[in-house]
């Protein structure tokens, strides 16, 4: 009996000891520390696993970034595929805006923290040292487009000018060769008339001398090219040429019942005079 009661003497010291203890501030404050500790453990777990989801993005991001660099240098230079370009270059500069600033945020976040964290640190500087990179072969790609506009633009304006040249210069061949044309019809015009002496007289176009006039009623006469005439038929029995053309240059002979004058050296015959005179009875 009086073992027993030593012993539930014992037990209740030791439990009002443990109360003690639990009451006391130096037991509360390691239980705070515990559980704080606990939680920074939870915390730096769920920001490790934070980092490497961001690393992992930025890096996949460059890799596709290195893939549509690599599809982007074979693309041809039209006006479509370089608007194409520029806009894809843009998108890409804005993705890596993104990338760096979520690395320095995550580099801020790990220059804070106490914990060794010299991995992480190294591999964000090495992806921060690659966007860097990117960023200026996007400005310098950027730069070229905008020099190639400027080429082209330079180009153009070129074009535009020797269109405008070659205009001028086709207009003033084209009136070159109209007015050449004129000349040479006009050089191989000819005239010629056929009708009584009196008809002639009363058209003014002979004198009493029979001598043609000066100025002459071109409407009297029939118009020909001298190249294309080689005979002349008239509607009369007989018929005398009465202006100045060489008489070896010339027949007048009857052919299939009408009469004909032929040509027969058409340079010689045209040499003195341009205007035919044949007076037909």
């Amino acid at each position: 009996m009086k073992k027993t009661l030593t012993i539930l003497s014992v037990a209740l010291v030791a439990f009002m000891l443990s109360s003690c203890v639990e009451k006391s501030k130096k037991y509360q404050q390691l239980l705070a520390e515990k559980e704080a500790v606990v939680v920074e453990n939870q915390n730096i777990e769920k920001e490790y696993n934070a980092a490497l989801g961001i690393i992992s993005d930025v890096e996949n991001n460059l890799s596709a970034i290195r893939d549509a660099e690599g599809l982007m240098l074979i693309k041809g230079e039209n006006n479509t595929q370089r608007d194409q370009l520029n806009s894809e270059l843009i998108q890409i500069k804005e993705t890596m805006a993104v990338n760096r600033a979520r690395l320095d945020s995550l580099s801020n976040v790990i220059e804070k923290s106490n914990k060794d964290r010299a991995q992480l640190r190294s591999t964000i500087k090495k992806l921060q040292a690659q966007i860097a990179e990117k960023e200026a072969t996007i400005v310098a790609m950027q730069e070229q487009l905008a020099q190639k506009d400027q080429e082209i633009a330079g180009l153009n304006t070129q074009v535009s000018n020797l269109n405008e040249d070659l205009t001028k210069v086709t207009a003033e061949k084209n009136e070159q060769s109209r007015i050449i044309a004129d000349q040479i019809a006009a050089m191989n015009t000819v005239y010629y008339v056929g009708a009584t002496k009196k008809e002639l007289k009363a058209n003014g176009i002979l004198t009493s001398k029979y001598i043609l006039r000066q100025e002459v009623p071109a409407n009297a006469f029939t118009q020909a090219d001298k190249r294309e005439l080689s005979e002349i038929v008239f509607a009369a029995k007989k018929a005398v040429v009465l202006s100045a053309h060489p008489t070896e240059s010339y027949t007048i002979a009857v052919k299939d019942n009408q009469l004909v004058l032929q040509i027969t050296n058409p340079e010689l015959f045209w040499s003195v005079t341009k205007y035919l005179v044949v007076a037909t009875k």
